[in-house]
């Protein structure tokens, strides 16, 4: 007898440390031995006090709860392992809720309580029945409430219009589902506040899910935009801003139309669809943000009625002697420029007067790789990186640009096609040296181009990392000069 004690001393240890170890270690599945343990730990107790002349009375009744909890102990761990363990291996995760799981294994405990006391004892049923039915009354009167919650529970789980981390919006509370018990059901908003809503309130009510049929949603948002602007240029600017955005989906495009002629502006209508709603109030600052670079660079206002004083010759001045300050900074920072070395200071003033600058916000993109262009960038502020393969996770940054930098100057020079993109890294503003603005120089004075030609080359040479010079190492500053007169029609 002692020795069937200490077996059965040893399965209430292993199970112990094994239900320790399944919660730290994530691997382990966590098999349910709490029951199995209360039945070892009844017969352990059964095996110590058995002798004793004063425990014969309670050694029926505690044979007969030790046989209930082993009915108990047997029936979970079928449950467990049919229900859950299979499931989780077939990666399926939410077969059955666990508020529809708890309410069998309740209907089931209470069946098997009652099969075991008629199978081992000869206690009456029927008016244990009988009671248990006067008693179900009484308690089923005084939580109503509690009772409608709780079916309102049920038939949620087996309808299922949401499941745990589907995103909702119920009476003004808008977030989350993280939780479906017994008598609510819990919300986690956007402000991280957790609503517990009443699972009948719940049932009996409309409510909105957002993450049903699927989980991509269109998003709107509107913008007004000056009327001198023409609606198919700022459709384009709009939609290339889109684009450019990851969390915009491409498929179904994005749409941009004309939705009123208001009493200051043109109000455009912006729609769009993407996959996560929990974001959208995020993403929609993200296209604000970058929708007021792109209009700025674009030169296009955002209208507001205000009422405007002008003093137009006073404005005429303050204009002019901004641009001649601007026009001398950015003649200054061309003598750091070495492709513009074979300018004069004549030439660099002229050129410094037709370039125009752009801003662009933190991550935006200046280039894209294989696309088309002819102009040269200048960093005038902030800072920028050259990715190679694309804006995509897998891209590469070869290359930083920072004050006084500059890219892009054999697109400007033979229209070649970007080979690298260009994305900015914080607030960045640009001097765009474009062919406009250079072809009078080179048109003028044929020799610039050979002296531009052979820095260029000579400029490869010494950097080879240089992924604007997308010409073979072997080419000679002849054939460079020719691509640069044929590009400028010399």
């Amino acid at each position: 007898m002692m020795g069937f004690s200490w077996a059965t001393l040893l399965c209430i240890l292993l199970m112990s440390l094994y239900t320790i170890a399944s919660k730290k270690i994530e691997k382990l599945p966590r098999i349910p031995f709490a029951l199995f343990i209360t039945f070892f730990v009844l017969q352990f107790a059964i095996q110590i006090l058995e002798g004793h002349e004063w425990s014969r009375p309670w050694m029926r009744y505690a044979a007969i709860a030790s046989d209930i909890v082993l009915s108990w102990a047997v029936a979970r761990f079928v449950f467990w392992f049919v229900i859950e363990f299979l499931a989780k291996i077939k990666n399926n995760d939410d077969v059955l809720p666990k508020i529809t799981r708890d309410f069998i294994l309740f209907v089931t405990f209470v069946i098997l309580f009652f099969v075991v006391l008629r199978v081992r004892s000869d206690i009456n049923l029927a008016s244990l029945l009988t009671t248990s039915a006067l008693l179900t009354v009484v308690i089923g009167l005084a939580a109503q409430a509690t009772l409608s919650n709780l079916f309102s529970g049920l038939i949620i789980q087996a309808e299922r219009p949401f499941a745990i981390g589907d995103w909702i919006q119920f009476e003004g509370y808008e977030g989350t589902v993280i939780g479906i018990s017994w008598k609510s059901t819990q919300v986690l908003t956007r402000e991280k506040i957790l609503v517990y809503i009443p699972n009948s309130v719940l049932a009996s009510s409309t409510f909105s899910n957002f993450s049903r049929p699927n989980r991509k949603k269109i998003a709107s948002q509107s913008i007004g935009l000056d009327y001198s602007v023409p609606p198919n240029r700022a459709i384009k600017i709009i939609t290339q801003v889109l684009d450019q955005n990851p969390k915009v989906l491409k498929q179904p495009k994005p749409a941009v139309r004309v939705a009123e002629f208001s009493d200051f502006s043109i109000q455009y209508e912006i729609r769009y669809w993407h996959n996560n709603y929990a974001l959208e109030p995020q993403l929609k600052g993200e296209i604000n943000n970058q929708l007021w670079y792109a209009l700025q660079r674009n030169h296009i206002r955002i209208p507001f009625p205000v009422r405007d004083v002008q003093h137009a010759h006073i404005e005429r001045k303050y204009h002019k002697e901004n641009q001649n300050k601007m026009a001398g900074e950015i003649q200054t920072m061309f003598e750091g420029v070495p492709i513009l070395s074979p300018l004069s200071d004549s030439e660099r003033a002229d050129l410094a007067r037709k370039v125009h600058m752009e801003m662009y916000g933190a991550g935006e993109l200046v280039v894209q790789e294989g696309e088309e262009g002819d102009s040269m960038y200048i960093v005038r502020s902030g800072s920028c990186e050259a990715i190679l393969g694309g804006h995509r996770h897998q891209a590469k940054i070869v290359s930083t640009f920072n004050k006084g930098d500059f890219f892009g100057e054999i697109s400007l020079l033979t229209g070649e096609k970007r080979t690298a993109t260009i994305r900015t890294i914080e607030d960045t503003t640009l001097i765009v040296v474009d062919k406009n603005a250079f072809s009078t120089l080179i048109n003028a004075n044929a020799m610039i181009s050979e002296q531009i030609g052979k820095v260029v080359v000579q400029r490869k040479m010494e950097d080879e990392m240089n992924f604007e010079a997308s010409i073979d190492m072997s080419t000679d500053s002849q054939k460079l000069i020719r691509k640069i007169k044929l590009f400028f029609g010399i």
